[in-house]
């Protein structure tokens, strides 16, 4: 069963899969100093660049799955420049420039300091912008503190971080989750073909058929269209890959985001993080649950700083979900607009 698995892996294959609103976007791969490779979907526009990094087991689809649920799209609007990054072995960098396929040897730490530092080096080459503003989605946010709390000189390239649905406190873990995460730390496996689930739950329509299914859906969002959820898991959906589960096994066992050592923390990394800082964490986020992501704002050093929980009881029309905080059936009009007044405000008082 292992190998059929990881044949169809292997298939799995995303190539120029772009959606026609897509088309408009510039596709770049950009090599790391590490050897590794990225992509970059740029939306572009004469404004300021702003990086957008999706979160574990993801891709950029994640930020872009349709008209209506595109921040590429939304932030170009703004005349600000939209680069979305598929991080090494997810998306549209599952190969490196060679054409090998790219999954194994890296983990969490590899993406805060090289491929976050290679995204930025290109768009600022690209751009002649001295400072990028930073997006991230749950993983995506917390590369973004691995990125702007010990990468040198990363504070100084970023104008704004903007962490969406990012844990950073992990002292009261999920037993289910964590139990299941110390046990990936035994995996012989290269990857865990998130993938190809996410094909199969595709094929079963929008409407989860087993409990199973209704449980990874619930866990996953809880204010998405119906007609949308198979596009949104045969699209976004991504590996995991080892170094992934054996990183997420330490945090979960030592209650805290450690570096792959264990001896970076990287919630205590933050208190150096002058840049100005939005943390929005979704009122039913089971993946990233409210208490989790506060942290992230109690610890960041900046002085210009705001906490936002999308719920109904703040004046949200939905508790949003994990997903929902980047796809949801009001994410345009509710979390897209607060991060593109973060951003622009922030480029001015940069400026």
């Amino acid at each position: 069963m292992v190998l059929v698995l990881l044949g169809a892996v292997l298939e799995h294959e995303t190539g120029d899969d772009r959606l026609p609103h897509q088309l408009a976007a510039q596709s770049t791969s950009v090599v790391t100093d590490d050897g590794a490779t990225i992509m970059l979907h740029r939306y572009e526009a004469a404004g300021p660049p702003v990086l957008v990094v999706h979160g574990l087991s993801s891709n950029h689809h994640s930020w872009d799955l349709a008209p209506d649920r595109s921040i590429g799209l939304v932030l170009q609007e703004a005349s600000l420049d939209a680069w979305l990054m598929d991080l090494r072995g997810h998306g549209n960098a599952t190969h490196d420039a060679e054409g090998n396929r790219q999954w194994v040897g890296w983990n969490i730490d590899h993406y805060g300091h090289h491929d976050i530092p290679a995204a930025i080096d290109h768009i600022r080459q690209e751009t002649g912008f001295e400072q990028v503003a930073y997006v991230g989605h749950s993983l995506g946010g917390m590369v973004g503190a691995i990125y702007a709390g010990t990468h040198p000189g990363g504070d100084q390239t970023l104008s704004s971080l903007v962490a969406v649905g990012s844990p950073m406190d992990f002292s009261d873990p999920d037993p289910l989750i964590w139990g299941s995460l110390k046990l990936a730390r035994f995996t012989w496996i290269p990857v865990v073909p998130s993938d190809v689930g996410g094909d199969f739950r595709a094929m079963l329509g929008g409407a989860a058929r087993t409990p199973v299914d209704a449980w990874v859906d619930g866990m996953l969002f809880n204010d998405l269209s119906e007609e949308l959820v198979p596009e949104m898991y045969r699209r976004v959906a991504s590996p995991l890959s080892r170094g992934e589960l054996h990183q997420l096994a330490l945090v979960g066992e030592q209650r805290s985001f450690l570096d792959a050592e264990g001896e970076i923390d990287y919630l205590e990394s933050l208190e150096q993080v002058t840049t100005p800082t939005l943390v929005i964490a979704g009122r039913a986020d089971l993946i990233a649950p409210v208490d989790r992501v506060l942290p992230y704002y109690q610890r960041v050093g900046a002085e210009r700083k705001q906490f936002v929980i999308a719920g109904r009881s703040t004046g949200f029309a939905a508790d949003y979900g994990h997903l929902d905080l980047t796809l949801g059936d009001h994410a345009a009009e509710e979390i897209y607009p607060l991060i593109v007044d973060w951003v622009s405000d922030s480029f001015g008082s940069a400026r």
